[in-house]
């Protein structure tokens, strides 16, 4: 048990002092949360070092340089602001939704929900569909180091490993090489097909 005045890990995290070293912090976490299913003998001398540990943390804390400004709890937004009035729209959205947490890509807050359930599903068709066109047409005898066989091999990596994944990818490579073609002016406009000139007899 700490003595009154002790720096706690409920009072360092109350203050912002675990932001001061995340993965230390973790640890003690850990260690404290580990210490009651050991047996008692154990349990005082691993109190006894958290104790220890605890305090050594809270006075690097307190030495550090700007230790005031991490000391202080972080600013709670008015409950008037903006963006406290935004976080309250979009959960009330989010919540007359259906609560639905992930949505497809494309998809809309306001989409319905079966609406949704069909575009994750043809989209996921298409992404193997179109997985499956690029593998038949890739080069058959290609070595190893080929970069047309190298991107196919990742595709079906990723099909097997992340299918929403693979989704996502395509739905970005899509939208890169609509921009690139949208970017792409015509140099010249496209020549007149001419008049075949009559072979001379």
């Amino acid at each position: 048990m700490s003595e009154p005045g002790e720096p706690t890990l409920q009072s360092l995290r109350a203050h912002g002092a675990d932001r001061h070293d995340p993965v230390r912090f973790r640890f003690l976490e850990v260690m404290a949360r580990r210490i009651p299913g050991q047996p008692a003998a154990v349990q005082q001398v691993l109190q006894g070092r958290l104790r220890a540990v605890v305090i050594d943390y809270a006075a690097c804390v307190r030495s550090a340089p700007g230790a005031r400004q991490r000391m202080e709890p972080p600013a709670i937004p008015a409950e008037g602001s903006a963006l406290a009035q935004l976080n309250r729209d979009l959960d009330a959205r989010v919540r007359s939704d259906g609560g639905i947490a992930r949505m497809g890509v494309g998809a809309g807050v306001s989409d319905m929900k079966s609406v949704r359930q069909f575009s994750e599903v043809w989209s996921k068709i298409s992404a193997e569909r179109r997985v499956a066109q690029a593998l038949e047409n890739g080069p058959d005898n290609a070595g190893p180091l080929n970069s047309h066989k190298l991107m196919l091999r990742a595709l079906c990596l990723m099909q097997s490993l992340s299918p929403d994944y693979l989704r996502c990818f395509l739905s970005h490579a899509d939208s890169l090489l609509w921009l690139e073609q949208a970017s792409v002016k015509p140099s010249r406009l496209a020549a007149k097909p001419g008049r075949k000139s009559q072979p001379r007899q």
